[in-house]
């Protein structure tokens, strides 16, 4: 019998980058195409098969906001892994991921984390080339994946990374 697996995960990054979208997409299948912001924490569950092993997936949203740092604090407790966020079109959201990454390093001692670039779709857009995000993951020590949330392209490879990785740091 295969083992079961319970992973609590949270989702970070600047504000409007993608974290409730892409756990929606991967939680349900469905694209949300408005923008509301996360006011507090937002949580979604799936199951899934990872090799053999069965995982239970609970993602944890964390509202992006200065003003509810104390409380993503909270949230952190007991987290195997994290996933840092950024939007290829926006210099800020991607230079504000080491901050991000300091924030989480502050609320846990021991996880797995990936780096996920979101927007990929918007080529024109696009400011933050493939390398510079690959060149922050090298330096934070966790893999990059580059996605787009809009076309399903890599959200579900990019949990299943992440799920792969935490279980291997198991044995």
């Amino acid at each position: 019998m295969s083992p079961t697996y319970l992973l609590k995960i949270v989702t970070v990054g600047a504000p409007s980058v993608g974290k409730t979208s892409i756990i929606i997409r991967f939680s349900t299948g469905a694209f949300r195409e408005h923008y509301s912001p996360t006011l507090g924490v937002g949580f979604a569950y799936k199951k899934m098969k990872v090799g053999e092993d069965n995982v239970n997936m609970q993602i944890w949203d964390l509202g992006s906001q200065d003003f509810l740092e104390r409380t993503r604090a909270n949230y952190y407790l007991g987290a195997q892994g994290a996933i840092f966020m950024y939007d290829v079109t926006s210099w800020e959201s991607f230079n504000e991921v080491i901050e991000w990454k300091h924030e989480v390093d502050r609320n846990l001692d021991d996880y797995t984390a990936i780096l996920i670039a979101n927007k990929t779709d918007l080529i024109m857009e696009r400011v933050v080339s493939l390398e510079e995000g690959q060149r922050v993951a090298d330096q934070m020590g966790i893999p990059h994946m580059e996605a787009s949330v809009r076309l399903d392209k890599n959200v579900n490879d990019a949990f299943e990374t992440l799920a792969r990785n935490i279980i291997g740091s198991f044995s």
